[in-house]
């Protein structure tokens, strides 16, 4: 892992429609957005900011999650997730995030952790 000097941040973005609702992905009876996606999405923005910190050979997976989702947003809605690294723990990444509807309301917000770790290694444990 490289060394980072500043926080770092990305964002990662959606339009809500019939694939990523909650009926769709049996989260929910309605046609408004699944937390299950905005908790994929958020993931995304997470995965994105921690990119310029991994060699080559490492990637993240996700630990622990912790958000609400507080505000329902109807099909054609874009949806944005933001993600900063707030804390760096050895290979512990710990993440705010955020996501906001297309007025700039937040629908959802917590922490994310992912640990980072060497693909390789990782997916031979997996392979057993």
């Amino acid at each position: 892992m490289k060394e980072f000097t500043r926080a770092l941040s990305a964002k990662a973005m959606t339009k809500v429609n019939n694939t990523n609702s909650a009926a769709a992905v049996k989260s929910g009876s309605l046609p408004v957005f699944a937390t299950p996606m905005m908790l994929a999405l958020m993931e995304e923005a997470t995965c994105r900011a921690v990119e310029p910190l991994l060699d080559d050979d490492e990637s993240t997976v996700g630990t622990s999650v912790s958000i609400t989702h507080d505000k329902a947003s109807g099909i054609g809605t874009v949806v944005t997730a933001y993600a900063t690294l707030v804390e760096v723990d050895g290979r512990k990444l710990y993440f705010d995030v955020t996501a906001k509807d297309s007025d700039g309301d937040v629908i959802g917000k917590g922490s994310i952790e992912r640990f980072i770790i060497i693909k390789d290694k990782f997916m031979k444990r997996v392979n057993k």
